[in-house]
């Protein structure tokens, strides 16, 4: 019955969009936007295309995923069960697609966020009606952000000295597996691979002093993402001072990030932060992350961002400065802000800003 009733209020949301555009339906083949529209379900195989094995029509008051007949069963069992959503399923070795999708529009103007069949482009607002989470999304992001967070803690726990990068991300995806989750990005960068780097692929070189570990982890759709610091021994003061400064900007963009904020404005307090930290430029060495849900993010923020901030709706800051880094995955509620993907029993470090003292992840010294 939940997800039903989430599945109601986004058909509601996308014709009130295809009324203000003039149209009459809209074909989803995207993975991000299926799995938005479809309540999470994946009607993808290969996680390394946006692009999907079904489409997601939806046109007057009739859904509809249209798909080849070996993804049907899979798609029918285990991912828009429940759903008021019709199948139309197609043989794998016919381009039968278009056909299928044309026999269901006719005459009438349907939008498409791929350009299937040659139908007119989805217009650029349509990613905000995914930004705003249901309550059902605001419960599975906080399940989510639990799970990812616990299985970063647990694999980087897991670290030993002169274990390759490989072998560490390889540690990563196990325990993301392990809790349901796609594990679409791991980053893990060994000693000076961390200063060099922003965003360090695994490679073979070994860890003798300090692990960066970084993951974005896929569950019903929604992304969370998260960052670690592991040191064998304690780190350099330089190291010390540096991740300190860091989580402060972190903090600054967390507490900031509030109902009817400008995000351009978060930014540009975040920017401040690391100028009184004493690392001005460092702000512009790496993008500082943005909203986030069905996309790692929606858009990376800048100090132009005019959008606003509103309330039930998730974002990832990521500020890094040369050699550390502090990223968790936070969720804006009317009321109170949540970091979903911090875990119990690693260090942590209290900030204060906007008089409230905010935890976050400090370097784990083995």
């Amino acid at each position: 019955m939940e997800r039903r009733t989430e599945f109601a209020i986004k058909m509601d949301r996308i014709r009130a969009y295809l009324k203000k555009a003039g149209a009459d339906g809209v074909a989803l083949g995207r993975s991000d936007h299926f799995a938005w529209a479809a309540c999470g379900a994946a009607n993808y195989v290969n996680t390394a295309t946006d692009g999907g094995a079904a489409v997601f029509l939806l046109i007057d008051d009739k859904a509809v995923v249209i798909t080849n007949r070996i993804e049907k069963q899979r798609l029918l069992d285990e991912e828009i069960r429940s759903l008021p959503i019709e199948v139309d399923a197609i043989a794998w070795q016919d381009d039968q697609a278009k056909h299928a999708l044309k026999s269901h529009i006719g005459n009438k103007k349907v939008l498409s966020d791929n350009g299937f069949a040659g139908l007119p482009p989805l217009g650029d607002g349509f990613t905000k009606l995914m930004m705003e989470l249901t309550e059902a999304e605001v419960r599975r992001y906080r399940s989510l952000g639990g799970r990812a967070g616990k299985a970063l803690q647990s694999a980087c726990k897991d670290i030993k000295q002169n274990m390759t990068e490989r072998e560490i991300s390889g540690m990563i995806a196990y325990r993301c597996y392990d809790a349901g989750i796609t594990p679409i990005v791991v980053l893990v960068a060994a000693d000076d691979r961390i200063v060099k780097y922003r965003h360090p692929l695994p490679t073979s070189k070994s860890a003798k002093k300090m692990v960066m570990a970084v993951l974005c982890g896929r569950r019903g759709g929604l992304i969370a993402s998260c960052t670690r610091m592991v040191s064998f021994g304690t780190p350099t003061q330089e190291i010390i001072d540096k991740h300190a400064a860091c989580v402060m900007v972190d903090v600054n963009f967390n507490a900031n990030t509030m109902p009817g904020r400008r995000v351009g404005d978060v930014f540009t307090l975040a920017q401040n932060a690391y100028r009184m930290a004493g690392f001005s430029q460092e702000w512009d060495l790496h993008h500082q992350g943005g909203p986030t849900g069905y996309r790692t993010r929606y858009y990376t923020a800048t100090q132009h961002s005019d959008d606003i901030v509103i309330p039930n709706s998730a974002y990832a800051w990521n500020p890094s400065i040369t050699g550390t880094k502090s990223e968790d995955t936070l969720l804006v509620l009317e009321d109170h802000n949540e970091l979903i993907t911090q875990a119990p029993d690693w260090p942590q470090m209290e900030v204060e800003c906007e008089h409230m003292c905010i935890e976050r992840p400090d370097i784990l010294v083995m």
